[in-house]
């Protein structure tokens, strides 16, 4: 089958029963794509004399673009016109590159190219700890679920972000065509722990207020005031500047918050009231024992605060989702995403938004009262149609 080789096609493909099925390109002789029975697509580039003619694969469709892949096909041509054989060249690289060397360069690469690298640097180090020496090639499916399962040790998160990371490693080492396929791909992931729903009762809430106020560091107790009033994390509280607090327009610009994107921030009268009244020590809204430098954490603090109102499961973050709980509660969940800067509502409607029994109870309850009046109208409509026909 011959056919010009594009997204569409390739994403309209299905498979041929229980045959596998080549398409090789109308533009680029050499180049094809077979799609297996199980639905995995995959391409390829054929090369060399037509009694000798030899095929090597380039690697699945979805990590490869199809750009991608004719790039590659188009190199690998290339080489062979000159008398290299792009086989035996991937298959010496094959044998030479490590997991050690590899994960060198893919690093290298993930620390220009993300804002946060530091947890790929955290997990890939697990692996790199086993497999140094190992030639990526060699490394196994079974190779990969055995240390999965000794990092879900430290829990079944731990593991499931090691396995994220250990992934996007090989799929860029299948990309660059030196492995023929991902051994991570098919692992699957340990199911997680419900997210934390621990929130602050009304009760609570005052408690903390009042334990606040009792600190003695003006700083320590704007940054919970702040973090309490506004739904902040943590962080973005801790590296604001006075120079992001607009006061007189009640914004606040938080340059590089979670999502890596300036996100502006309303501030209501009572808030920026506090900041008004704030003492200002440098460029920091929070500045930190030395001059010059923020505050880095809030944990002893935070722990006086908790020995303070016997509320020792309580984390900081309970303060956003508590936040979180009441803007739903008041103004819906939309209104509460946009305040506590989701990407997306479903965030917030699973972590931040719970609704607990008594809410559902009450919600059935209503539901229960709005069908009784409904039922009631109607029999009395009845009763009344009977009256008059009666009376005829």
């Amino acid at each position: 089958m011959k056919e010009r080789i594009n997204k569409r096609l390739v994403d309209s493909l299905k498979p041929d029963g229980g045959k596998k099925l080549l398409v090789y390109d109308l533009n680029l002789t050499g180049f094809g794509l077979v799609v297996y029975p199980s639905g995995r697509r995959s391409f390829f580039v054929e090369y060399g004399p037509k009694r000798d003619r030899k095929r090597m694969t380039l690697g699945a469709y979805g990590p490869l673009t199809v750009e991608q892949a004719r790039a590659m096909a188009l190199d690998k041509l290339s080489s062979a016109a000159h008398g290299e054989d792009p086989l035996d060249q991937r298959r010496a690289r094959q044998q030479a590159i490590r997991f050690g060397e590899f994960q060198d360069e893919y690093l290298e690469a993930v620390k220009k190219r993300k804002k946060q690298p530091r947890h790929d640097v955290q997990y890939l180090a697990i692996a790199n700890k086993r497999w140094k020496r190992q030639t990526l090639a060699s490394i196994t499916p079974r190779d990969v679920q055995s240390l999965m399962l000794e990092v879900s040790g430290r829990g079944h998160t731990t593991a499931n972000r090691w396995l994220a990371s250990v992934r996007a490693c090989f799929e860029e080492a299948c990309r660059q065509g030196l492995i023929e396929y991902n051994p991570a791909m098919r692992i699957q992931q340990f199911r997680e722990a419900l997210p934390r729903d621990r929130v602050l009762s009304d009760e609570e809430l005052t408690s903390v207020m009042d334990a606040i106020e009792a600190l003695g560091d003006p700083f320590v107790r704007l940054a919970f005031l702040l973090l309490i009033h506004t739904g902040a994390r943590k962080t973005e509280v801790l590296r604001a500047r006075w120079e992001h607090m607009d006061l007189e327009a009640g914004l606040w610009r938080i340059p590089s918050p979670k999502a890596d994107l300036p996100q502006v921030m309303p501030l209501d009268e009572h808030t920026v009231a506090l900041l008004e009244g704030a003492e200002r020590h440098g460029p920091w809204v929070v500045p930190g024992r030395k001059t010059g430098e923020h505050r880095v954490d809030l944990k002893r603090p935070w722990q006086a605060i908790r020995e303070a109102t016997g509320l020792m499961d309580v984390k900081i973050h309970d303060v956003r989702r508590t936040f979180g709980l009441r803007v739903t509660r008041q103004s819906g969940l939309l209104v509460a995403s946009k305040l506590l800067r989701h990407s997306d509502i479903r965030v917030t409607e699973r972590v931040y938004a719970p609704l607990g029994i008594d809410e559902l109870r009450e919600a059935m309850g209503r539901a229960q009262e709005q069908r009784g009046a409904v039922v009631e109208r109607e029999r009395g409509k009845a009763r009344e149609m009977n009256g008059r026909t009666r009376e005829r």
